[in-house]
Order: C-alpha cells, then structure tokens, then sequence
C-alpha cells in the first residue's frame, strides 16, 4: 500500500529541498557503517550519497518508477555496493525478500515517510533490522507550510513521532534541526 500523501514531484523540484550530503552528516551516517536500509529511498536522494560512505546500502522503494529510477543511475555511474527490493515494507510478501537484513542493519532511514498510515508497524519492522546498538534516523517537513510535504492535519511532529518510536522499543539520542525544512531524529535499538 502507498502511504497517504506520499506522491513525489519531478526530481529537479525534488533535489531543491535537500543538502543529502549536510543531512547525512548531521544524521550520523559515517563510514563505520556495515549496512544501511534507506525506507522510501525515491529518487536515490540520499541512497547515492549514503553508498558513497557505508559498504553497503539498499534501497526499499513500493513505487516500482522510483526502483527503476535508481536501478537506471546505479548501471550509468556502476555503483558496486547499492541492493534495490521493490515493496511495500509493511507487506507480509517483503519480508521474504528483508529476512536476510533481519537484526544486521547497523543504520536504516526514515526520510520524509513517518506520516503513513501505521507509524509504529513501520517502526516495529525497523526495530527487527537493526542489530543491537543499531540506529534509525527520521526526517521529517516541519509542521509549518512548506513548499511540499504532505498535509498538515496529517504530518508528525518530533514528540509525535518519539513517542511512535518509544512504543516500538526505541531510545531517543537526538533531535536536530535540518533547515530550512526538515528536522531529524536518531534513535538507537538497545
């Protein structure tokens, strides 16, 4: 199922709303990263930049134009270390496909897509990649007008979302500010 209020716009408009390597930095994706599991990776906004720091990064996206998208950047600029999985990860038919991620992933992202239907399922399946100790960032719009993002009735604030991430067994380590735009949660798996 594709989440609510989740349509992407072309990637140039796409690309104006983000520094990925700024955020990145300020998220804590650093080189001591094994695995990463970008949620919702969309155009390899921050997929790319993630693969050029970690050794691994895969890419989950339902939207099969997004998959295709990356899949087509990957073959041009041969990059050897980015994984695609096309699905719904809160479908019972991925979780053939992430059973080898399962309590491996050192970092995994939640960029712009906690406004979904079922925050805490989704956050429920992030807790069972990461291994122990692991990480899961969360950016999200503001919840002030913005030049895109989803509805305001409907997009999380940071306390919302803590207390989403706290109920799937989460501890909060950061709040950040991600300007102009965007805040950013870390949290870590115990």
């Amino acid at each position: 199922m594709k989440y609510r209020d989740s349509g992407m716009p072309d990637h140039e408009l796409w690309s104006t709303f983000f520094n990925p390597e700024s955020i990145l930095s300020a998220m804590e994706v650093g080189s001591g990263i094994e695995l990463l599991i970008d949620i919702g990776c969309g155009y390899g906004t921050f997929l790319f930049p993630e693969s050029r720091i970690v050794r691994q990064a895969v890419g989950i996206d339902i939207d099969p134009g997004m998959i295709e998208y990356c899949r087509k950047m990957i073959e041009k600029d041969k990059y050897q270390n980015i994984e695609l999985i096309a699905g719904d990860i809160s479908s019972p038919e991925l979780s053939g496909q992430l059973a080898s991620f399962i309590g491996r992933a050192d970092y995994v992202t939640l960029f712009n897509i906690l406004h979904c239907e079922e925050p805490v399922k989704l956050l429920n399946t992030v807790y069972r990649l990461l291994k122990p100790g692991g990480k899961a960032g969360a950016i999200h719009w503001k919840h002030m007008q913005t030049p895109r993002g989803p509805a305001l009735e409907i997009r999380p604030k940071p306390e919302q979302i803590a207390v989403w991430a706290k109920e799937a067994g989460f501890i909060l380590r950061s709040e950040l500010d991600l300007p102009p735009y965007h805040y950013g949660l870390i949290f870590t798996k115990p």
